[in-house]
């Protein structure tokens, strides 16, 4: 099953928004100064803590219980990343030079296409899994936020 989504954010926000049949259906929010993020998507709620300093980590907790439903590992180039999701290993990488696509991918193929444009974008899902879907977008701002830390830091 195909599904198309888009999102948007604003200059300086902390928030994307995710949008479908031009009705909000979900959102991440990072929270200011912090490693944490939230996370919804057709009501399934997720919460994404970032662990380790120099081989990052992240945890994907279900927001009601807590309990962690998978984890992303960076890559140590900080390019790709590993998604570990119910026993499967999912990859997270950019399909273009300017990173503006990217992609959520396992062995059988891409899951999950992503497309940029200056604050926004669209998602084309080929499967329903929330986790998933959202994922991608909590991992390229992950990416956006620690590019724009290098830069501020030069």
């Amino acid at each position: 099953m195909e599904s198309t989504l888009t999102w948007k954010t604003k200059f300086f926000s902390n928030t994307w928004d995710i949008i479908q049949y031009d009705r909000s259906v979900g959102e991440i929010v990072n929270k200011a100064f912090s490693r944490s993020a939230s996370g919804t998507l057709r009501g399934k709620k997720l919460l994404f803590e970032i662990r380790g300093f120099f081989k990052q980590q992240t945890r994907i907790l279900e927001a009601e219980s807590e309990s962690v439903v998978a984890e992303v590992a960076i890559s140590s180039w900080k390019t790709k990343a590993t998604i570990s999701y119910n026993n499967h290993d999912y990859t997270w990488q950019h399909d273009n030079f300017w990173n503006t696509k990217w992609s959520i991918s396992d062995v059988n193929g891409a899951l999950v296409k992503y497309h940029s444009r200056a604050m926004g974008g669209e998602i084309t899902a080929y499967t329903s899994d929330e986790v998933l879907i959202i994922a991608g977008l909590f991992i390229k701002n992950y990416f956006r936020q620690r590019a724009a830390a290098a830069a501020a830091s030069t």
